[in-house]
């Protein structure tokens, strides 16, 4: 999980301009660099959603450590239930060596880099 709190967000409007000017897709990170930003981007959301769930619960009542570290744990198994395909994705297209799996594997970066909001910087 990332501690430095550096943002790698991308503006809707940004993702909306990616969308529609295809040029702007074209460019794939490699996959090591994207597989770095997507375990950044998905810390961020984990530590904002699950802060948010614990929020919650805590304005509805006391909730005990115990209960917070079950939060938290929910939250990091949902996460990784959910991200264990892209991440695989990423691995693979790094061992790819056929010039037709390796554009079949761009584009799943591609697509990774968009379904999770990561800029290209």
């Amino acid at each position: 999980m990332s501690t430095d709190g550096s943002d790698v967000t991308v503006p809707r409007s940004e993702v909306a301009a990616t969308r529609s000017d295809p040029e702007r897709v074209e460019s794939t990170p490699d996959p090591e660099r994207l597989r770095r930003r997507l375990r950044h981007r998905i810390a961020e959301i984990e530590r904002r959603e699950v802060e948010e769930a614990v929020s919650a619960l805590d304005a509805r009542g006391d909730l005990t450590e115990e209960q917070r570290e079950t939060v938290r744990e929910l939250g990091s198994a949902i996460v990784d239930g959910v991200t264990v395909a892209p991440k695989r994705a990423l691995e693979r297209a790094d061992r790819v060596e056929e010039a037709g799996e390796r554009e079949r594997e761009r584009e799943r970066a591609r697509a990774i880099r968009r379904l999770f909001e990561i800029d290209e910087a």
